[in-house]
């Protein structure tokens, strides 16, 4: 893996963010459903694990960060992995490498979570030395597609087929349902694209909640809480894969997925359920205000302030994503008034990433 990944990943800051700052987010705002829980293989094989899943949702990758928490509680409560062991993720680079797409501009958040660059390179490392990784082969344009085309699986990239054969990795590949409805009625154009891309931003789709983000800058790391099932499918080698060449192999593993996506949308997408959502906030232990994105800039922010500021030295005022227009741009940063070290609860370990 890259240098700047292995260098950057902090254990520790990365359980207190799982069981603090996401886990009720994940339980109680988008209700994850885990299908196939059977199917997760032991993290203390020595063959290499890749989870191969669908990316979605026209938004932060939230997805991401719900399929990492399932995949990294099940390690933990099953097989009594800690969090440094549990799968890495791979990530588009520019999740590192643009401020806008850290989490409210938090510094190095996604390596600082163990995620690593998603380079070829990078893959070839993890499985040489047996690192697990979750993989999001449609990368940001799976992300970024049309409302239309919903649940469509894109091409999938070789070098995943071609690295998984060579190492004989283990393939599970997963199915999440409800995330293409965490920013809907959405599509790309041409002159709002280029906007984004002035802002820095890889995507910037229309959508009836275009109109509100220069308004609400917070909106642009939010997602409707639309309840999330993962389905876990049956594991297989990547020596199982059929085809001639690497485009052959790598189309053999999308049809796949697909088949399986196709076959978990019917089974459990679920819409909205407004209803359900009013009980689960309720249950929460914490407010339900502030399980809502209104909130989100002041979970991510207060819980590195005061857990780990000596990982985020210069840190953005929460409030500086509630302001209309000036949340779009750099925030002045703020120096942390505590320098204590970083709490962790006795006796819980849920990791997150992405």
């Amino acid at each position: 893996m890259s240098s700047n990944s292995r260098n950057l990943f902090d254990p520790t800051y990365a359980e207190s963010v799982g069981w603090e700052v996401v886990e009720p987010l994940v339980l109680h705002y988008f209700r994850l459903q885990v299908v196939g829980a059977e199917n997760i293989p032991d993290g203390h094989s020595e063959q290499p694990i890749i989870f191969v899943a669908n990316h979605a949702g026209r938004t932060f990758p939230w997805d991401g960060i719900v399929l990492d928490y399932a995949v990294g509680r099940h390690w933990i409560q099953e097989y009594g992995l800690d969090v440094s062991n549990r799968p890495r993720p791979l990530v588009a680079p520019d999740l590192s490498t643009h401020q806008r797409l850290l989490p409210f501009r938090l510094a190095n958040w996604w390596h600082r979570m163990g995620c690593i660059d998603a380079t070829a390179t990078n893959l070839a490392r993890c499985l040489k030395s047996g690192q697990h990784t979750l993989i999001f082969p449609e990368g940001i344009p799976g992300i970024a597609r049309d409302f239309k085309d919903r649940y469509q699986l894109l091409p999938f990239p070789t070098p995943l087929v071609r690295l998984a054969r060579q190492y004989n990795a283990r393939l599970v590949p997963v199915s999440i349902i409800g995330s293409e409805y965490y920013h809907p009625y959405s599509r790309q154009v041409g002159w709002l694209k280029r906007i984004g891309q002035q802002l820095g931003l890889p995507f910037l789709p229309l959508s009836p909640f275009t109109v509100f983000l220069p308004f609400l800058p917070w909106l642009f790391y939010a997602a409707l809480p639309v309840p999330t099932t993962v389905l876990f499918g049956q594991p297989f080698n990547a020596t199982d894969l059929q085809g001639a060449d690497a485009e052959a192999l790598a189309e053999d593993l999308r049809r796949h997925c697909q088949t399986q996506l196709n076959q978990a949308r019917t089974l459990y997408e679920r819409g909205m359920d407004w209803p359900g959502l009013l009980a689960s906030l309720l249950k929460a232990k914490e407010p339900f205000w502030k399980l809502l994105p209104s909130y989100w800039p002041q979970r991510f922010i207060k819980h590195a302030r005061r857990h780990s500021p000596q990982l985020f030295p210069k840190l953005p005022p929460a409030w500086w994503f509630l302001a209309p227009l000036l949340g779009w741009f750099n925030p002045p940063t703020e120096t942390p008034q505590s320098s204590q070290p970083l709490l962790v609860r006795p006796g819980r370990s849920t990791p997150v990433g992405i």
